[in-house]
């Protein structure tokens, strides 16, 4: 539905210059009332005046930048509210394994992979799809029958398992007599009489990648400049990085300040301190951070907290047994004792947890660990549940009575390959439930949407575009021909816009800098190759920004 065209005569409006005016657009502001404009004006990096194109063009003096849109759209910059940029940059190279979705095109992946790999040196990799194999994941002679007896190590598309060769097991020291660091949480796959058999579930294998390959800061470095003008391409203008490293958190922290000192780092990157443990300090050490790191566009922001894996490993926490494993319902990586100390540490001090929670057990519990602050006392803080795949409806009503944030990776919500893979775990009618963005929406909850790239189900990507097509049709990008997953909770245009706008700046806590284009907020924002509000929805993700724009400074343009 079209928005009233924000219109006024000119000569009401006072003289005003600006370094940058915008013309001839249809800008969707974004804002509280959804209102389209056709001309803005930008003054040190600050929207200064939007409206129509002749009170834009009053803004203009000798030295203002004039952009004429030429009718193109023009949205507040895009926001992916979590993600892993610089693991995914690093991970982002070579051979593309999820897009080996069949048996036949994983072997040709893998040697693709030993054919870019001469010598006899180890190889790591990223992305095969859990569907390809049976519930204990794929096996190390596998992997023996490709490379022989090489080290390989071959992380799984979500990020929750690893796939290790004979030689990587042996090296690293993985046997029958090793110890699963939490039974039911995080283990190895084993065969009958206890072997290993080559897939490590969560962080069972703990640091044997850093061990066995020592990535260096400078190689991160390298691959997160590669991507960002891919990123900016996209139309991303900010996102949220809920897992700091390179290869760890300090080295994370260190190359992204003195990429910003260099006038180096084009987007805004909210940031995070991970829980390591139950006596690790992770927000004593991101307020640390956030008193080191004051700058424009690095801002430690949130603590990461996990309460649960994923269904693929069976280390998700589910509120029925899984189908495959009578009486059991996963594990929850905290206890409620740790989470409300954490919740209540964060409260106090100031800022916000970001949990991951898939299985409806993990998302029940965070919403009851945040009840729990609540009815103590402890309101001043917005937090986000990361995912929350399999909410369950009784609790949709509980993220906005709680002001808790759905966080959610929309690109998930398609009847792709890991639907029935998924399916036979946790059951089909929890599947096609999974994902419920409307009834949130309706309940009055903040929905906010982040890739959570390199992770995914199936589809991984850090593209914008991409999300919001899936949130409109709930099928894979383009593929019109594939039936809608629960089209009832399908979103509009608008909808996926806000959940990647105003919904990624509301969990940031910086609505009031972003996520809408009003006068006195930031200048980011995006022109588009499409009016994604009027085109055929199964051409969105095939978009691109023409322009991108962070504090009305040009940070990619198209040739």
């Amino acid at each position: 539905m079209l928005k009233t065209i924000l219109a006024a005569s000119v000569l009401a409006m006072p003289a005003l210059a600006a370094d940058t005016v915008i013309l001839n657009a249809r800008i969707h502001t974004m804002d509280a009332k959804d209102r389209i404009a056709e001309g803005l004006c930008i003054e040190n990096g600050r929207i200064t005046r939007v409206g129509s194109t002749a009170q834009a063009r009053a803004c203009i003096t000798p030295g203002t930048r004039v952009i004429d849109a030429q009718g193109r759209l023009v949205l507040p910059g895009l926001i992916d509210s979590h993600m892993h940029a610089l693991s995914g940059s690093l991970a982002d190279t070579g051979i593309d394994f999820a897009a080996a979705d069949t048996p036949e095109k994983l072997a040709a992946a893998l040697q693709a992979l030993k054919a870019a790999s001469p010598g006899t040196g180890p190889i790591q990799a990223r992305g095969w799809q859990n569907h390809l194999f049976g519930p204990k994941g794929p096996t190390a002679a596998e992997l023996d029958a490709a490379f022989g007896d090489r080290i390989v190590l071959i992380e799984s598309v979500d990020g929750h398992s690893t796939w290790y060769s004979t030689a990587a097991l042996k090296a690293g020291g993985i046997t029958a007599a090793t110890q699963d660091p939490v039974p039911g949480s995080s283990f190895w796959e084993r065969d009958a009489a206890g072997n290993p058999t080559g897939t490590a579930r969560e962080g069972a294998d703990a640091d044997m990648a850093r061990r066995l390959f020592a990535p260096t800061t400078a190689a991160y470095a390298a691959a997160f400049r590669r991507w960002l003008p891919r990123a900016l391409e996209s139309g991303l203008t900010g996102l949220f990085d809920a897992g700091m490293g390179a290869p760890d958190e300090a080295s994370a922290y260190q190359l992204l300040a003195g990429m910003e000192a260099a006038g180096e780092l084009p987007l805004r990157y909210f940031s995070s301190t991970a829980n390591r443990s139950e006596a690790d300090d992770p927000v004593a050490r991101l307020l640390q951070l956030k008193a080191r790191h004051g700058g424009r566009l690095l801002r430690p922001t949130a603590v990461k907290l996990f309460a649960d894996g994923v269904p693929e490993g069976h280390t998700a926490y589910l509120l029925a047994a899984y189908k495959d494993k009578a009486s059991f319902k996963g594990v929850p990586m905290m206890t409620d004792a740790h989470l409300d100390a954490r919740i209540t540490a964060a409260e106090k001090a100031g800022v916000p947890v970001h949990v991951h929670a898939i299985g409806g057990a993990a998302v029940r519990q965070v919403l009851d660990a945040v009840a729990r602050a609540r009815f103590a006392g402890l309101t001043g803080q917005r937090h986000a549940i990361a995912h929350m795949d399999l909410v369950d409806a009784a609790d949709v009503p509980r993220f906005a009575k709680l002001n808790v944030v759905a966080q959610t990776s929309i690109q998930w919500a398609t009847r792709d390959p890991s639907y029935d893979n998924i399916g036979r775990f946790v059951g089909t009618d929890v599947m096609e439930a999974a994902y419920p963005f409307k009834s949130l929406l309706a309940s009055g909850a903040v929905q906010s949407f982040g890739t959570d790239w390199p992770a995914a189900a199936y589809l991984s990507t850090w593209k914008p575009l991409t999300q919001i097509e899936v949130a409109v049709t709930r099928r894979l990008p383009g593929r019109r021909d594939l039936p809608a997953r629960n089209p009832q909770q399908a979103l509009t245009v608008a909808q996926a816009v806000r959940a990647l706008t105003f919904g990624s700046a509301y969990q940031l806590g910086v609505e009031r800098e972003l996520g809408s284009l009003e006068v006195g907020k930031r200048a980011d924002l995006v022109m588009l190759d499409r009016d994604i509000f009027t085109v055929d929805p199964f051409t969105i993700a095939a978009g691109r920004s023409l322009l991108t724009m962070v504090d009305g400074r040009v940070v990619w343009q198209a040739p």
